[in-house]
């Protein structure tokens, strides 16, 4: 709770989910301008988070896709 409380009050942080099966509790998509900016969120805000003891990193290189269309034609009997 105190971890979604803090997560909600960042504006670089687009998206927030529970996760399982995965090495992490949460999965977050955040954005910022650049790795300074980025490394500030992390050690200013993210690591000083009450019950966060490790944090893992992936950064998107490439945007192959990127639609907010839901086709769901595929649903009809």
């Amino acid at each position: 709770e105190n971890f979604e409380a803090a997560i909600r009050t960042l504006p670089q942080v687009l998206e927030c989910s529970l996760v399982t099966g995965v090495d992490a509790d949460y999965q977050l998509k955040v954005v910022v301008p650049d790795m300074d900016h980025y490394q500030k969120l992390l050690l200013g805000h993210l690591t000083r988070i009450e019950g966060v003891t490790s944090v893992r990193s992936s950064f998107v290189l490439n945007q192959v896709l990127n639609s907010t269309e839901l086709p769901l034609t595929h649903l009809r009997s």
